[in-house]
């Protein structure tokens, strides 16, 4: 029996920060860890056109922090963030937070 009860799709996005190349993820850990950091996910997200760098060093180290990524810091995360690859970095929190969320189809129980 196949269950229609998918609620995320746990889908990471690749981003390339220096010379190395992470993945970021929002899987349940990540979104527990996201309310637990700002109370909600409306409130994660919002400022991240404003550049609110605290808020998107924050957000990426949460993405980041799974796998083989597990053990890194906040500070290490911040050091792979510049005003180069700022726009890239937010654009791929976007995407990995939708990717982690239910299609529409998820939702209505298709």
């Amino acid at each position: 029996m196949t269950s229609k009860a998918k609620v995320m799709k746990d889908e990471g996005v690749k981003i390339t920060l220096g010379s190395e190349e992470f993945e970021v993820r929002f899987d349940l850990n990540a979104l527990c860890n996201l309310q637990d950091k700002f109370g909600d996910f409306t409130k994660a997200f919002d400022g991240l056109d404003k550049r609110d760098f605290k808020k998107i060093r924050s957000l990426l180290h949460i993405g980041l922090a799974n796998g083989a990524n597990e053990d890194i810091t906040e500070k290490e995360v911040g050091a792979l963030i510049n005003m180069k690859n700022i726009s890239i970095v937010t654009d791929a929190l976007t995407e990995a937070f939708g990717n982690a969320m239910p299609s529409t189809d998820e939702k209505e129980g298709k």
